[in-house]
């Protein structure tokens, strides 16, 4: 499981389960239909102390969200919440277990206030993702106050797609793409890309084994930044099917100017390719391998 964080969906257990949830409901399943379905799916987690509670919590949050939170289920994330549950996967940080407590008395609080009236959900309509060839590259110019703060304002991010893949939960194929490491003060060409590395998708103190990329989807059409999107051509592809690329990584169009973060992150650190697409970063808390 991967951790970024110490909020509710900072990893992908909760955000699993979250989404899982959500697509059941969406796909007309009445409440009781979706909850035996995704204790079905999660089935493997259940007895596993790190990663059952996070099952429960996320499960608990979703319902009382769209106002379906039942009494067995707010009971089960109550009972976890008193053991700390899950909070072994933060034992050795820092600053972790204090955030996860955190996280937990605001779980806490929400699950005994009463929740919302029962929302209707409705089947999504469903959206074109595939909307680029493979190898084709496009800079994108950051145009948002979150860019500001990771100093990558009005610069282009150069993005490159290299696959095609299921969506994660719902039916049809998105996009995969990675992100060259520079960012430009003006539209490049594709020559000036050469010998730019591939910039990690990723945090540099949760795993040595890298995400290179993401698969992006669109919810909603206006979400596509068409304004702030340059064509530069096609281009081969390098290797950079990293190991973490398989597991179920999917980004939003509507949160693309949070990647200027990984600038900022990755600045002035170190990296390799250990072997061919799997990508290694050695924390200097973390012994080689």
């Amino acid at each position: 499981m991967g951790t970024w964080g110490t909020a509710l969906y900072s990893n992908d257990t909760t955000l699993d389960v979250k989404e899982t949830y959500m697509k059941y409901l969406e796909d007309q399943l009445t409440n009781q239909e979706a909850y035996e379905k995704i204790l079905a799916t999660f089935d493997e987690l259940m007895g596993d102390t790190d990663e059952e509670p996070l099952f429960w919590y996320a499960l608990a949050d979703t319902q009382w969200k769209v106002g379906r939170l039942t009494e067995e289920v707010r009971q089960k994330a109550l009972e976890w919440i008193a053991k700390e549950g899950g909070i072994t996967l933060w034992e050795e940080s820092k600053t972790g277990p204090a955030g996860w407590r955190k996280t937990l008395d605001k779980l806490k609080i929400k699950l005994e206030t009463e929740q919302p009236k029962e929302k209707r959900i409705k089947k999504p309509t469903a959206i074109f993702q595939n909307f680029w060839n493979t190898g084709d590259v496009y800079a994108y110019q950051f145009n948002t106050d979150t860019a500001k703060e990771n100093g990558a304002y009005d610069k282009y991010m150069i993005l490159q797609k290299i696959g095609e893949e299921p969506h994660n939960w719902k039916e049809g194929i998105v996009m995969r793409v990675h992100v060259f490491d520079k960012l430009f003060d003006a539209v490049p060409s594709l020559n000036d890309l050469e010998g730019v590395r591939l910039l990690p998708l990723d945090y540099p103190y949760t795993t040595p084994f890298l995400g290179m990329s993401y698969k992006i989807e669109l919810c909603k059409k206006r979400e596509y930044p068409i304004e702030h999107l340059t064509f530069l051509g096609s281009m081969n592809i390098p290797p950079n099917k990293g190991r973490r690329n398989n597991l179920s990584s999917l980004e939003h169009w509507s949160e693309i100017e949070h990647w200027s973060k990984f600038f900022k992150l990755w600045q002035g650190i170190k990296y390799e390719e250990v072997e061919e697409g799997i990508f290694k970063y050695n924390h200097p808390e973390q012994p080689n391998e």
